[in-house]
Parts: structure tokens; sequence; C-alpha cells
């Protein structure tokens, strides 16, 4: 079995991470959104590729859901004593990655060929591949306000205001990268991840060949539900990205619904995961001309839910 996988974050990764384990590693292949990107401090900071290998690698902090276990915050600390304004935190073991990557591109490596290597140096034998490899940015435009970038929108101002659209600026001129459009060929499965569509999965998609291409795949094509609307937020991160994924939803004019986030698949997906607790609009999910598939979807709840999950995704590679 060969699966694809699209999208990024935390949510995705936890979905990876119990696929790696219940097929086989080698069996995926994940397609990263690149479009949260930034320079920061001078250096190419990827948040959803490395929160993907950091997650695979064992590596991540599962409390904050990004970063590394055990880090230390001294560089940026020492950055704060210096009279900077210290928004978006980068680990001391983390700024490593970013230095090697950095270095990397500039000595004319792809972003491609620098993710491959970041996953092997982190003994991680999942195939890991980047969007594209040309620079997106996704910026924001907030209510009352000025474009700003995505990071700045997510943490800096903790997703607060109201957004009014979204773009990515120079995704006209990214390409599918060649690993991409192979992947898609060969596959079995194609999964859109749990993560959220305004903010990783639509830049992917919008990226040159690829809508195109997994429409034309022979695979069948499911997408897992990023929205749980009708589950309480243990976990202060997941209620944050949960405000995050509402703010950037209701810029397109749409709810924070599982529903709408199956009708932006609905040119794509053949099918629509969505967790039981929101089974009430599986009908309605049908009715956009996918099939509604119930199962539980907060994999990083208990065990026998991950069970269910792969079991439920791995099941539709044979319909």
């Amino acid at each position: 079995m060969s699966i694809v996988c699209f999208g990024g974050g935390v949510g995705a990764t936890r979905l990876w991470r119990s696929l790696a384990e219940g097929i086989g590693r080698e069996s995926l292949t994940l397609v990263v959104n690149t479009a949260d990107d930034l320079w920061h401090y001078g250096l190419r900071v990827c948040p959803d590729i490395d929160t993907v290998i950091y997650g695979l690698a064992g590596k991540q902090d599962v409390e904050r859901g990004w970063g590394l276990q055990n880090e230390s915050f001294t560089a940026m600390s020492s950055l704060a004593e210096l009279g900077e304004d210290v928004w978006f935190n980068l680990g001391d073991r983390d700024l490593a990655t970013h230095l090697l990557r950095t270095r990397m591109l500039s000595e004319g490596n792809s972003l491609t060929d620098v993710t491959s290597h970041l996953a092997r140096v982190n003994r991680v034998a999942t195939r890991v591949l980047p969007m594209c490899d040309e620079e997106v940015s996704t910026e924001v435009l907030e209510q009352g306000g000025e474009w700003t970038s995505f990071q700045e929108f997510h943490v800096r101002h903790r997703a607060e205001p109201l957004v009014r659209e979204v773009r990515y600026n120079g995704i006209e001129l990214a390409k599918t990268p060649p690993t991409v459009l192979e992947a898609l060929e060969t596959a079995s499965l194609v999964v859109l991840g749990p993560s959220s569509p305004i903010a990783s999965i639509l830049p992917i998609l919008s990226v040159g060949e690829t809508r195109a291409a997994m429409r034309d795949s022979r695979a069948p094509v499911v997408a897992v539900t990023p929205i749980v609307s009708r589950s309480p937020f243990s976990n202060p991160g997941d209620a944050h990205r949960a405000k995050l994924r509402e703010r950037l939803m209701a810029s397109a004019g749409l709810p924070h619904t599982p529903l709408a986030a199956a009708s932006l698949y609905a040119d794509l997906a053949d099918f629509f995961i969505v967790d039981e607790v929101d089974e009430t609009e599986a009908a309605s999910i049908d009715g956009l001309g996918m099939r509604a598939v119930v199962a539980p979807t907060l994999t990083h709840i208990n065990s026998s839910s991950t069970a269910d999950l792969v079991r439920a995704v791995t099941e539709l590679a044979r319909t």
C-alpha cells in the first residue's frame, strides 16, 4: 500500500504518526504545506515541515504542539535582553535545524533536497516532501488593520482580530515538484489530512499541477475532518488552533463546521471522514457528492480511537 498524505501542522502530524505505526513508515509519502514558512533573524523557518519531522522522529514537544522536547530558549531570552521584541520563539536546539536549512539553501540546494536530508538525519524513514521549492507566504487582512504575515496573526496577535481576506503570495510562480507528481501516479490512496483548510490544505492544492494531478489520480481521495465541532477542548493549544481555523474559515464566508470544510474538497474527495460526535452532518456531506465515513478522529485522546481511525483510512484504499 502506498499512501500519499497532504497537510501540515499538529493535527496532520498526529494522524501521520499513527498511520506510520499502523501500516509502516516506508508506505507513506507526506506532502507538507510551506505557505506559513518565514524568514526570521536571517533564518529560513519551515514550521509545518519541522513539526512533521520532529513528530515522526519522536522528538516533538507534544504539550506545546511545536518544537523539540526538553528545549531551552537561552538565545531568545538573550535577544529580549538586547531589547528585541521576541514574539516568535525558536528553541536553542531548534535553531540548529534552521541554521542548517538556511546554509544548505544558500548553497543552491532545493527545499525538497534539504527536507529529505533533515528527515534522514533525524532517522525518519517516511518520505517528507515540501509542497513546492519556491517561496510562498500567507498573509491575512485583519479587520480594521493591514495585511500581516500569517505567523504574526497566528502567534503575535493570537488570532484575535477578525480576518477579511487571505492571500498566498508567490503561489502563481510555485510549481509542483516532480516527486509529488510521481507519488500521486503510484498512490493507492490519497489523504487530505486534518489540517486547517485555509492555512494548510488550500495552499497545497493551489500549487501548479497538484490539484489536477490529484483529480486525475486513480487512487481514491479521502479527506479527514480538521473540525470536530461538538467536542470541548481540553488542551489550550487545540483551543487556540480552533480559534485560528474559525477566523480563517470566516474570511471565506464559511462556518467552522465539518460540512463547511468538506465543501472545500467536494471536487476532489471521494470520501470525507467525520468524527462520531458530528455524525448528524454525514447526510449533508453525502449531498456534496462524496461519501461520509463516521469514525473517531481525535487520535490524541486514546489509543482505541487511533486504531479505529487508521483502520477507517486504510480500508478506503481497498474500496
